[in-house]
């Protein structure tokens, strides 16, 4: 089987950029030339968004696709942009290979990715390869937003409630299951949970909805909603109450988390990677925004509310009981 080494980096580069041609009249010069150039943006703010995926450290090439990875590569890095309520337009990608990895390999790596990329309307147009003992792949994408659609996890005021959209904890517990095969057999939703943890779909949609509806505070999901909550309330200078009987756990979780010895409410709280929205808005436009997302098929769910920042950051459990949120989501150190 042809190997990357076979053909060199330029070849290479030439393949890629088949893969991920993507005609747009904004684009000057695309890969193949020192540098991509292409038009500015209309839009007040440009958005700016980077993410590294390491092998060995946030994926295995034997538990994942080349396909699957490289959707991923770019799904996780368009939720960054949705968390502003922006658009994305262009990416580059930096990619480190072993220089014994398959070309079908890299290939299939970039159909995902270009995949994704027509699907969220983003264009590659550039980017760099080299040689390592390990994939290495850095996703880096411009977007831009309106000044008045801009979101920050900083905007959060008391009072607001804090919603969700979607469900928590299946990318986690699809995660639980890959590493554990065994498991399998015994979840019937198992393949939408591992569904979940391969192919996260960035909400682009729901941000720019919610960015015009005035929501104040907005962050994706990614290393879980208890992290989550704990930046918008450190960025805010805020507190927030967390009703653990709302949070929307997904089908299929519970079960996961009976296998494990795990409760099912740590998994989507903690578990990460679900990629949803997390928003905090004034109480008077909660109907307008359920009204909004029952338009388009996605559920959205009241969690808590904001408090005071001397209230500090706590949960309301089953029976009633008010404790500190003590549970916090994925620290890469």
């Amino acid at each position: 089987m042809l190997k990357v080494k076979d053909i060199g980096e330029f070849a290479l580069i030439e393949h890629i950029a088949k893969i991920v041609e993507h005609a747009d009249e904004r684009v000057i010069l695309t890969i193949g030339d020192d540098t991509a150039v292409v038009k500015p943006t209309d839009l007040d703010y440009i958005l700016l968004t980077t993410d590294l995926l390491v092998e060995d450290v946030h994926f295995t090439l034997d538990t994942i696709s080349p396909w699957q990875l490289g959707y991923k590569s770019i799904a996780v890095n368009l939720s960054d942009i949705a968390a502003m309520g922006g658009l994305p337009n262009y990416g580059v990608i930096s990619l480190a290979l072993n220089p014994k990895t398959n070309v079908s390999t890299v290939e299939d790596l970039y159909r995902g990715m270009a995949d994704v990329s027509r699907k969220y309307d983003l264009r590659i147009v550039g980017g760099d390869v080299t040689k390592s003992d390990k994939m290495i792949i850095n996703v880096a994408i411009v977007g831009e937003v309106e000044e008045e659609n801009l979101c920050r996890r900083s905007d959060a005021q008391v009072e607001d409630i804090i919603m969700v959209t979607g469900e928590l904890g299946a990318s986690a517990a699809g995660l639980r299951i890959i590493l554990n095969p065994g498991l399998r057999s015994k979840v019937k939703d198992a393949d939408r949970l591992e569904k979940a943890h391969f192919l996260p779909e960035p909400r682009i949609r729901e941000g720019r909805i919610l960015a015009k509806l005035g929501i104040h505070a907005l962050e994706d999901i990614s290393d879980g909603l208890a992290s989550e909550i704990k930046h918008i309330c450190e960025a805010s200078m805020v507190g927030a109450r967390i009703n653990l009987s709302k949070v929307p756990i997904a089908r299929g979780v519970e079960k996961v988390a009976e296998l494990t010895g795990e409760r099912a409410i740590d998994i989507a709280l903690s578990g990460g990677e679900d990629y949803g929205l997390v928003f905090t808005a004034p109480i008077e436009i909660q109907k307008e925004i359920e009204k909004s997302f029952a338009g388009i098929g996605i559920k959205v769910t009241a969690i808590g509310e904001i408090l005071d920042k001397s209230q500090g950051i706590t949960v309301v459990d089953w029976s009633g009981n008010v404790k500190p949120l003590e549970i916090s989501g994925y620290t890469h150190f």
